[in-house]
Formats: C-alpha cells, structure tokens, sequence
C-alpha cells in the first residue's frame, strides 16, 4: 500500500508535507518550515507524527524542529555533512543511507549543490521523492555552498529516477521558473503549454505541485542541458554538458 501525502503551504512559499505509511501508522514531516500550520495539517489528518526528514540546514526547512520535537517526542534525522547545523538532531544520513516509515523504505541520495550537504528521500515502492531545494518544478535551487559541476551531478542523479517517480519540492516558485524557462527554451511546445497550466493555477492560488520525473525531463531547462534547441538558443552547442547546465544557472541568478 502506498503512502500518503499531505501537502500544505508554510511561511509565504515554502511547502510543508507529512507522509503516512497507513500499515504502521507512521508519519514522517518532510523538513519543518513553520509549526502552527504543520500542526494544522497533523490535525486535519489525525496523523501523529514519529520523524522529520530534514533535507538541508537552512533555517526555513528546520525553523519548528525543536518545537515538534518536545511535542511529540519524534526522531530528527537529517545530513551527517549538516549536523552541527540541524537543531535536535537524531540519525545522521547520506548517499546510500536507508531510513524506514513502517514497511516502506526511504533510500537517501546525496543531492549537494544548493548547500554542501543537502540529501533528498526517495521512496520506491510509493514511487515519489522529496528533493527540497535541489530540484524544483522547472528550476533548481541557488547555489550558496556549491559550485556549479556539484549540482549538475547531484539533478543527474534525480534525473535518472523513473519517470513516474513523482516529486514534491520545497517552494512554489514554479511560475517565476516557467518564465525563466521559456527564455533559454522558447520553441518547447511542451513547455509552453505548461507554463500557460501553471499561470492559470497560480492565479486560482493552487499548488503547482507535485511534478513527476518526466514532466521534468520534457520541459526544466535545468535537466535539459543535453537538448539541442537549448544549446543552439545559448550558442554552446560543442559545450559540455556542465557547462550549459552553468550557463543556464547563471542565467536564472540573474532573471
């Protein structure tokens, strides 16, 4: 039996989400944004919490760790290469690491690049992931720790999940990455059509996601380095893989 997923905003864009493994009863908080509406949504679900997942230091995914802790006596798990960083740390974790929720296995990915030791979680058997700030619906996060080679290599490894694999990420900046988008691929049919879906969603004040794998791979210029539209747009079509990744990057911090 899968898990399930309650998605729900926290601060002004950040998302909050509790996975529940239904069999066990077990409840996971992927990072701890904010508290009062992560309590909400524990309340609205009934689901009591037993971990937080957290995926980076940054004190918007780790703000209510403390504060859930005491109240609910959870595990804190979270990057070995980040502990010292992470309030009430329990289990540290990196790339190959297993973390269970009841039955289901969550395997741990090394995803550095937006900080140095950011990890993501990735679930299998329910086909979805958790990628925080690495990669986000049309974009990828800024690189505060990390040069550009470190996060082309950590998207290459999200990039070769399945592409049914469906991903929930850490904010709702996915209009402001689907105009960037269109500039570095403008002729992207697919793309095109996204950002009009996206456009209409975020002025109905929904949630762009989850995405999946493969909407990712047909339209985020991020996992696109590779295209030959793309390159050809850029005038880097002998460049590297990394390098266009680079370019593309440089360009964003700069949209």
């Amino acid at each position: 039996m899968p898990v399930e997923i309650e998605q729900f905003m926290c601060r002004s864009d950040n998302f909050g989400v509790l996975v529940h493994d239904p069999k066990s009863g077990e409840t996971a908080i992927i990072d701890a944004p904010e508290e009062a509406p992560i309590l909400a949504a524990i309340e609205r679900t009934g689901w009591k919490p037993t971990m937080i997942l957290t995926t980076h230091h940054h004190v918007d995914h780790v703000e209510a760790n403390l504060a859930l802790k005491e109240r609910f006596k959870l595990r804190i798990v979270g990057p070995e290469a980040e502990k010292e960083k992470i309030p009430g740390i329990d289990e540290t974790v990196g790339q190959g690491s297993v973390v269970h929720l009841g039955g289901e296995r969550i395997d741990v990915i090394a995803t550095p690049g937006h900080t140095a030791g950011h990890v993501s979680y990735h679930l299998p058997a329910s086909k979805v992931a958790f990628t925080a700030d690495t990669l986000f619906a049309l974009g990828c996060g800024r690189l505060f720790e990390c040069k550009p080679p470190v996060m082309y290599e950590s998207l290459k490894k999200l990039a070769a999940l399945p592409a049914d694999t469906v991903i929930y990420c850490g904010h709702e900046y996915t209009l402001s990455n689907a105009r960037f988008a269109l500039t570095v691929d403008p002729t992207n049919s697919a793309l095109r059509e996204r950002a009009a879906k996206i456009e209409a969603l975020r002025a109905d004040n929904k949630a762009t996601l989850p995405t999946t794998i493969g909407e990712e791979l047909s339209t985020n210029p991020f996992l696109r380095w590779h295209d030959p539209a793309i390159r050809k747009h850029l005038g880097m079509e002998k460049a590297s893989d990394a390098d266009v990744f680079a370019e593309i990057r440089k360009r964003k911090d700069n949209f």
